[in-house]
C-alpha cells in the first residue's frame, strides 16, 4: 500500500469521525460483544490470541455487511443502492489500512518491508484494529438505519447468534499437538 493510499484512506476515517453516521455511539450492548467478552479477556497465548481476534472481526465484517443489506433493500433506486455499496467498500478498505498500521506497531520499521521481522502480538492486535473499524461502520450504519424513519419504527436486530470465539475449542486442539 503506498503512502499517498494510507494518507487518503486515514483521511477518510477523520472526516467520517465528523459527519453525523461517522459518529455512532458505542452500542456496548451488542450480542457481538457480549459473546466474545470472556474470550477477549481470557485468551491467555498468542494462538488464542490470534484466534479470537480473528473470529471477532470476522463477526464484525459479518455483521456489517448484513446491515448493509437491510438498509440496501430499504432503496429502490440502484443510484441509492450502490452509496451504501461504496461505503463498505471504503471501510473494507480503511480496516485494511488500520491492520497495517497496527502492525507496523508491532514491526521493526528499520528492516526492509518484505524482510521485517515482527512481534508476536502483531497479529491479534492487527485484525483487532480491523474488528474495531468494522464494529464502527457497522453501528454507524445502524444508526443511519434507525434514524431513516425515526428511532422507535426501524430497530436493527443483529443476525449475530454465536458463542463467541468458544475459546475451549482452540485449547482443546492445542493439547491434542
Amino acid at each position: 500500500m503506498t503512502r499517498k493510499m494510507l494518507v487518503v484512506l486515514l483521511g477518510i476515517v477523520f472526516l467520517l469521525g465528523f459527519t453525523n453516521t461517522g459518529m455512532a455511539k458505542d452500542y456496548t450492548e451488542n450480542p457481538i460483544d457480549k459473546a466474545f467478552a470472556i474470550d477477549r479477556s481470557e485468551a491467555m497465548n498468542t494462538i488464542e490470541m490470534n484466534y479470537v481476534a480473528e473470529k471477532y472481526m470476522s463477526a464484525w465484517k459479518a455483521e456489517m455487511k448484513n446491515v448493509a443489506t437491510v438498509i440496501t433493500s430499504k432503496y429502490k433506486f440502484a443510484e441509492d443502492k450502490a452509496h451504501i455499496d461504496a461505503y463498505v467498500a471504503a471501510y473494507e478498505k480503511v480496516a485494511d489500512a488500520a491492520g497495517y498500521v497496527e502492525w507496523l506497531n508491532w514491526s521493526d520499521t528499520d528492516e526492509e518491508p518484505k524482510a521485517r521481522s515482527f512481534g508476536t502480538g502483531a497479529g491479534s492486535a492487527s485484525l483487532s484494529a480491523k474488528a474495531n473499524i468494522y464494529k464502527q461502520a457497522t453501528l454507524n450504519l445502524i444508526q443511519s438505519y434507525q434514524g431513516q424513519m425515526g428511532e422507535d419504527s426501524l430497530k436493527y436486530n443483529y443476525v449475530y447468534s454465536g458463542n463467541g470465539a468458544e475459546l475451549e475449542k482452540i485449547r482443546v486442539q492445542q493439547k491434542c499437538k
